[in-house]
C-alpha cells in the first residue's frame, strides 16, 4: 500500500523519505527507501527511547514475514538522524521501561564501568521520572557503545552477533505474547534467561547472575512469563534466523562485558534449562 501510494504521488529518484516514529516506522521506511529506484535517501526522527538509543544507527532494515520475525531486510542506513529528547515526554511508562530494557543490554555488553554507569543512571531516573535529561544521557552513551561494535562488523558477520544478547529469547517472548510484552521488556526477560542459562552451564557465577537480575527486576516484572508453555517457546526459538536445524546458536555470558556465542545441539537441553528458569522466575 505504501509503495503504491508513493508511486501514485510521483516519487522520484532524488526524493527523500522522512520517517518520524519508532523502530517499526524506521524499518518500513528504510526497507522501502532501499528498494524503490534501487535506493533513495531517507531521514529519521526517532521518537522512542528504544529508537533514539539503539535502532536509529546500524543500518538494519528488517520486516516480518509470516510468523517469523525479521526474515526480510538489508542494510540501508538513513542519510541523517535527528535526536530530540522532548519526544520522550509523550511516551507511556511502559514504553520508557521498554527502552531501558533494550539499552541495558549495550551497557552489559560494554563492561563493568558502563554497567555501573547504567545502574546509577537508572536509579536516578526512577527517583526522578520527569528528568528526561537522564534518559538522554543513557541513550547517547548507548549509541556510542553500539557505534564501536558496528564499525568493526558493519554487516553482522562476526563480532556484531553479540548484540543479539537477550534477543533470541526476547523475540520468542514477543511472539508468544502476541507483542503484549514490547520488544525492550522482552529483551530484558531474554537477558535474564541468557544469564540463567550461562549460570547453569557454569559460564557465569551465581552471584553475578543474581546481581544483574536485581537490576533487571527494576525494569521488568520477571514473573509475568511464568505461565508460558515451554514447548511453544522452544518451537519458536528454533525459528530464529541464527539457528540451523536442531542447533541453537545462543548469545550467553561469562559475566559483564564477556558475551560469547554458544552452540547447543540438543533441544532437550534447551527445554530443560527453560523449565528450570520458569520455576526460578516464580
Amino acid at each position: 500500500k505504501i509503495m503504491k501510494k508513493l508511486i501514485s504521488v510521483g516519487i522520484k529518484r532524488n526524493s527523500n523519505l522522512i520517517a518520524i516514529g519508532g523502530g517499526i516506522i524506521q524499518d518500513i521506511t528504510g526497507f522501502i527507501a532501499s528498494i524503490i529506484f534501487r535506493g533513495i535517501n531517507w531521514t529519521f526522527y526517532p521518537t522512542t527511547l528504544l529508537a533514539q538509543g539503539d535502532s536509529c544507527i546500524g543500518g538494519k532494515t528488517s520486516v516480518n514475514f509470516g510468523i517469523a520475525k525479521n526474515k526480510l531486510g538489508n542494510f540501508y542506513p538513513p542519510k541523517k538522524i535527528y535526536l530530540y529528547s522532548n519526544f520522550l515526554k509523550g511516551l507511556r511508562k511502559k514504553d520508557i521501561m521498554s527502552g531501558l530494557g533494550e539499552l541495558a543490554h549495550y551497557y552489559l555488553i560494554s563492561g563493568s564501568k558502563d554497567w555501573k554507569l547504567f545502574k546509577n543512571h537508572l536509579k536516578n531516573f526512577l527517583n526522578n521520572p520527569t528528568d528526561f535529561k537522564i534518559l538522554e544521557k543513557i541513550a547517547f552513551r548507548s549509541l556510542k557503545i553500539k557505534k564501536k561494535i558496528i564499525e568493526k562488523d558493519e554487516f553482522d558477520r562476526g563480532l556484531r552477533l553479540i548484540l543479539n544478547y537477550g534477543h533470541s529469547f526476547g523475540h520468542a517472548i514477543e511472539k508468544l505474547t502476541n507483542h503484549r510484552i514490547p520488544h525492550g521488556l522482552a529483551v530484558a526477560h531474554g537477558m535474564n534467561i541468557a544469564n540463567f542459562f550461562s549460570y547453569k552451564l557454569k559460564l557465569m557465577s551465581h552471584d553475578e547472575f543474581k546481581d544483574i537480575e536485581k537490576t533487571l527486576k527494576e525494569i521488568v516484572n520477571l514473573k509475568q512469563i511464568c505461565n508460558m508453555k515451554v514447548t511453544d517457546f522452544v518451537k519458536i526459538l528454533k525459528q530464529d534466523k541464527k539457528n540451523l536445524k536442531n542447533n541453537f546458536k545462543l548469545i550467553l555470558s561469562k559475566g559483564v562485558g564477556k558475551m560469547i556465542v554458544k552452540n547447543i545441539n540438543n533441544s532437550k537441553v534447551v527445554t530443560k534449562l527453560m523449565k528450570d528458569y520458569l520455576a526460578h522466575a516464580k
